[in-house]
């Protein structure tokens, strides 16, 4: 079988900034004569982001635990060429992990072994604009590194914006040559065409420019890895990288939580300091699960069926105050 002109865009962004929301808004919006898949790759070692997206209809390839942005990154690699081999999908949409460095693996798909096989048609950053008033984002090197390299920037959780989240996103857009009045109102599913022109998806609307475009600069990079394991197989981790730390928890099929306990306890530990992103799915009987997403200290919780393991990982930042707190209500749920 012969692989050719196989469309690829990266969906990037931090930690909680909604890439998983954007895909599946894309997913569905995919013509009917087309096949498309997704690469998802995760910070932790239990492939959530799968899960979330498993309704969609479309083929998904995990590549869980590790910094898939590596050039040498054989898992990458694998997942990749599983992917192309057995679905040969006219699109794929690759979501690296939220701590993951996107520059690397857009060189990595334009190396002569992906000659004529990917057409890669740019990387798409997904923003949520209140993080530009907190340092622990805007002085993060990852985060700034997703935003240098995308070609478009999508804003997310716009309704939640207040006037000054917008005016610091506009002040951002002129800080990279953009200007107000090129803002053209346009849908990001419009911007997946070939060779994208750098542009900014602000609000709901495109900012098109000729003068966004990024220098390349090597960026080697030291992860700082390190990873305990705890339990059997992948029961329990706890793992650490350029200042972050993961917990995550799988629990055997047929594990059933009580949907009260559940709520209770993640809308508690929602208020802890230092956490990031929750991301779980916990079965509540053999046929429905409470799937859970959370970031900004807003939980997001839902119905839906789930044949397969429970499970929740849990992102903060590398110090242990937080994680006691989660240990309490892993224990307590249990």
């Amino acid at each position: 079988m012969r692989y050719q002109g196989i469309k690829v865009t990266i969906i990037t962004g931090f930690l909680g900034a909604g890439k998983t929301t954007l895909i599946r808004d894309l997913l569905a919006q995919a013509p009917a004569y087309e096949r498309w898949a997704v690469l998802v790759n995760e910070f932790g070692e239990i492939g959530l982001d799968g899960a979330l997206l498993s309704d969609s209809g479309v083929a998904i390839k995990e590549v869980p635990g590790g910094c898939v942005c590596c050039t040498t990154s054989a898992a990458f690699a694998q997942g990749l060429n599983q992917l192309i081999r057995e679905q040969n999908p006219d699109r794929i949409l690759i979501e690296p992990s939220g701590l993951g460095h996107p520059r690397q693996i857009i060189d990595s798909l334009k190396t002569p072994k992906y000659q004529d096989v990917l057409l890669v048609t740019g990387a798409f950053c997904v923003l949520d604009a209140r993080n530009l008033a907190d340092e622990r984002y805007t002085r993060h090197a990852i985060f700034n590194d997703q935003l240098e390299c995308a070609n478009v920037l999508v804003a997310s959780h716009v309704s939640a914006y207040c006037e000054a989240d917008t005016k610091r996103l506009m002040r951002y857009c002129q800080s990279r040559g953009l200007q107000p009045e090129q803002l053209v109102m346009k849908d990001p599913m419009s911007l997946l065409g070939a060779d994208l022109d750098p542009c900014l998806v602000v609000a709901q609307g495109v900012v098109d420019t000729t003068n966004a475009a990024h220098d390349s600069h090597d960026h080697d990079h030291d992860h700082d890895l390190s990873q305990t394991m705890v339990g059997k197989a992948r029961d329990h981790y706890v793992k650490q990288q350029e200042g972050m730390k993961v917990m995550g928890w799988q629990w055997p099929q047929g594990r059933i939580f009580d949907e009260s306990q559940l709520r209770n306890g993640l809308g508690a530990l929602m208020g802890a300091p230092g956490i990031y992103r929750i991301k779980g799915v916990f079965a509540l009987d053999r046929q429905q699960a409470l799937f859970v997403n959370a970031s900004r200290g807003v939980l997001s919780m839902k119905m839906s069926p789930w044949h397969q393991t429970s499970r929740c990982e849990v992102i903060g930042v590398d110090e242990s105050s937080w994680s006691q707190k989660v240990l309490e209500f892993v224990s307590k749920i249990h």
